[in-house]
């Protein structure tokens, strides 16, 4: 069985439970369909890759039981990728693609031929987080 890839906001360490959001709980019952006790890989961007556990509570809830520590944080390049805001699903792809690459930071820069006004950063994120989660590096 394929494990599942989350990005979690919280610090990782053995033994503890890692809350999930309730997107996230949603996402691994309903469309991964995964049950009770189902393995999870877990990553924060800083705590490294770590194996655990889904812990389903209620409805909608749910957690991770972390157990160990599958690969150590890398230090990446400090790599940037400085880019003038596009129509919002060539953003998506920029966004997607440069996480796949190792882009470390995703600066919008405003030019002078620049047709979008203002740069969706939640999306952007959760693009990036996205493309990480389906990204083994």
């Amino acid at each position: 069985m394929n494990v599942t890839r989350l990005f979690v906001e919280a610090d990782l360490a053995s033994g503890i439970e890692a809350p999930l959001s309730e997107a996230q709980a949603h996402y691994l019952r309903h469309v991964m369909r995964r049950a009770d006790g189902a393995p999870l890989l877990l990553f924060n961007g800083r705590d490294g890759e770590w194996r655990a556990t889904l812990v389903l509570r209620g409805k909608k809830a749910a957690v991770a039981a972390v157990g160990e520590r599958t690969r150590e944080q890398a230090a990446e390049p400090d790599l940037w990728l400085c880019f003038a805001p596009i129509k919002r699903a060539r953003i998506d792809a920029i966004a997607e693609k440069a996480t796949e690459l190792g882009v470390a930071l995703l600066q919008p820069v405003l030019t002078q031929h620049t047709a979008v006004e203002r740069v969706n950063v939640e999306r952007l994120r959760a693009n990036a987080i996205e493309a990480a989660e389906q990204t083994d590096v």
